[in-house]
């Protein structure tokens, strides 16, 4: 089993609201088929906004979550397209803050042959609600399901150490440790590639491989769902 995380970056426009880059999601599904994965969605351009301006109010959390569905319902749809089908797993639903206190409902859909879909989202908290993030997610259901390996799909073919196309950037081939990088474009409540190279090094902590690949990387994909290490992605190592 694998956990397979679309990045927000990738599959919206994160510098345009309610951007939703279609094609990209089907070209990379066709990999996963016949394969148990659990799927976690980046919020990208449909969540993020609304949670800077109106921050964890009743009226930023009721758009939020109203642009959340309506972005996982573009996923399932292009998933289904590509012959991956989807159950809907609300984070608010199984996790508190972050920890998921039911992992009934994800186990259930991979029994069946369904592929669990969860998201960036905000979550019942001891005080309020908080913002869980696609990444944090991967984490905490590494720690409860014990994948094979984690795949971050982003707009870009893994880590660098600034931004694609800016002078002196470069890829990072294999992370070690805590890396120093400049940030990305766009509206991001939730930590960024900062916040990914993170998750990534606990991930990786546990003993379980972490790819950062391109979406639009299939060939890299499929290596990985056979147990081999694609050498165009960046890796953090357990």
């Amino acid at each position: 089993m694998y956990i397979v995380k679309f990045g927000g970056s990738a599959i919206t426009d994160k510098t345009k609201p309610y951007t939703y880059v279609k094609g990209r999601i089907s070209y990379i599904a066709s990999t996963l088929r016949g394969r148990p994965a659990v799927l976690i969605h980046g919020a990208g351009s449909f969540a993020h906004p609304h949670v800077k301006t109106y921050g964890l109010t009743p009226l930023g959390i009721a758009y939020t979550k109203a642009a959340l569905k309506r972005l996982t319902s573009y996923v399932i749809e292009e998933l289904a397209e590509a012959g991956v089908y989807a159950m809907p797993i609300e984070p608010s639903d199984i996790f508190w803050r972050d920890t998921p206190t039911r992992l009934e409902p994800i186990k259930h859909a991979l029994e069946n042959g369904l592929y669990p879909l969860l998201h960036g989202d905000i979550v019942p908290a001891d005080v309020g609600y908080v913002v869980i993030s696609g990444d944090d997610i991967a984490l905490q259901l590494t720690k409860a399901l014990k994948p094979n390996a984690v795949v971050f799909l982003m707009d870009v073919d893994g880590i660098y150490t600034a931004p694609p196309g800016t002078p002196g950037a470069s890829k990072i081939q294999r992370i070690e440790s805590d890396i120093d990088i400049e940030g990305t474009a766009g509206i991001d409540v939730t930590g960024g590639v900062r916040k990914k190279i993170a998750v990534g090094l606990a991930i990786a902590a546990l003993g379980i491989p972490v790819f950062y690949c391109s979406i639009m990387d299939r060939e890299a994909v499929e290596k990985i769902l056979e147990g081999k290490t694609p050498e165009s992605c960046t890796m953090a190592e357990p």
